[in-house]
């Protein structure tokens, strides 16, 4: 911590009316990097001033070095005093990225790079006496993002083709699935890649980031999967009512005669699946029946107006917060009013309302 105190008075003794906001971004930048390091080791490590530096005979650069003792600001290429702090660009690969250095290049994972929202060029200083356990710190923005030749195609929806393959040839874009074009008039399909596969643990509905050189779509690899989507999430656009109602051409009827009966005049309310209304509403249209959806994040009062009278409460858990399907708890007990917690796809929320109507003597049930 001392050093870095140091080394922030030392960047602000030094600043001159053209700096200022140049500072202010290092200091700023120092801060997070306190504050970081608090929230994950419980302490803040040090740092060399950037005049601790060695001078190397073959080049103008000043590189800091890595000692076996204590912790030095590594791969930090310099051309002057002045500028000691302004870090290595980094080179941006398709997975990760390099900072390159006279004694040596520090690789830097997707991840953190994913985490600090580093891109191409970005001048970063790592921090560190283990190669393999550094801090990243951004010293300056990128001027040459543009020149980067890597493209990456975010959101890419996984499935499954009919002789058993994993591809990529959809993505989830504005709410809503839309086929890869990398030219924007033809459809794209990636094969994914077996140790892809085995080291994501892939499947049908995973959803990842693709990437590849430009011009070069051949060159592609798996970067990132995305943890928080699934499947469930990419839903195709959604049709209006209509659609549903004036042409039985158009679709196969979603209940049976007893189910429609059963389902008749009820009023049920889905909360954590706001962003599904189209295809739950579809649903009920079709058995004469209403649905609400609720986000979870109504206050109370206006929670419990949209709940107190209906005949079934479905919580899709993996959406909701906790603070809303427990206000949903207790709003169901507080009514007598049947609870269940189901998955957002359109078959599980189809179990859960017909269980909790035919089944409105059990308080409570969950289809995880």
């Amino acid at each position: 911590m001392e050093m870095i105190k140091q080394e922030i008075i030392h960047l602000i003794e030094k600043m001159s009316d053209e700096s200022i906001e140049e500072t202010k971004q290092q200091v700023d930048q120092l801060f997070e990097f306190i504050k970081l390091s608090h929230s994950i080791w419980g302490t803040v490590p040090d740092i060399v001033k950037p005049s601790e530096t060695v001078e190397t005979e073959t080049s103008s650069e000043t590189m800091t070095t890595l000692q076996d003792s204590s912790q030095k600001i590594i791969a930090t290429a310099v051309t002057n005093e002045s500028n000691a702090e302004l870090g290595v660009p980094l080179d941006r690969k398709l997975k990760g990225g390099i900072l390159k250095g006279k004694n040596g290049d520090v690789f830097i994972p997707e991840k953190l790079i994913r985490t600090h929202g580093f891109v191409h060029g970005d001048y970063i200083e790592a921090i560190g006496d283990d190669p393999h356990n550094l801090y990243f710190i951004k010293r300056r923005e990128s001027t040459t993002a543009h020149e980067c030749n890597r493209v990456e195609l975010s959101y890419c929806l996984l499935s499954t083709t009919s002789d058993g393959y994993l591809v990529a040839n959809q993505r989830i874009m504005d709410g809503k699935i839309q086929t890869i074009k990398l030219d924007g008039e033809t459809p794209y399909q990636f094969l994914i890649k077996d140790n892809e596969i085995q080291s994501y643990q892939l499947q049908q509905g995973s959803v990842v980031a693709i990437a590849y050189f430009r011009n070069n779509p051949s060159s592609y690899r798996v970067v990132w999967q995305y943890p928080d989507y699934t499947d469930e999430l990419a839903t195709q656009t959604p049709k209006p009512s209509s659609y549903y109602k004036e042409s039985s051409n158009h679709k196969e009827n979603k209940w049976n005669i007893a189910e429609e009966q059963l389902l008749k005049d009820k009023n049920i309310v889905i909360v954590g699946a706001d962003f599904r209304s189209s295809d739950f509403i579809a649903l009920a249209d079709e058995a004469d029946f209403t649905i609400h959806t609720l986000s979870g994040d109504e206050n109370r009062s206006r929670f419990e107006a949209a709940v107190r009278n209906v005949d079934l409460i479905i919580s899709a858990s993996a959406h909701s917060s906790h603070r809303s399907s427990k206000i949903a708890k207790d709003y169901a007990k507080k009514y007598n009013i049947p609870f269940r917690a189901a998955p957002t796809s359109q078959s599980s929320i189809k179990k859960a309302i017909v269980h909790g109507i035919k089944e409105s003597y059990i308080p409570f049930h969950s289809f995880f």
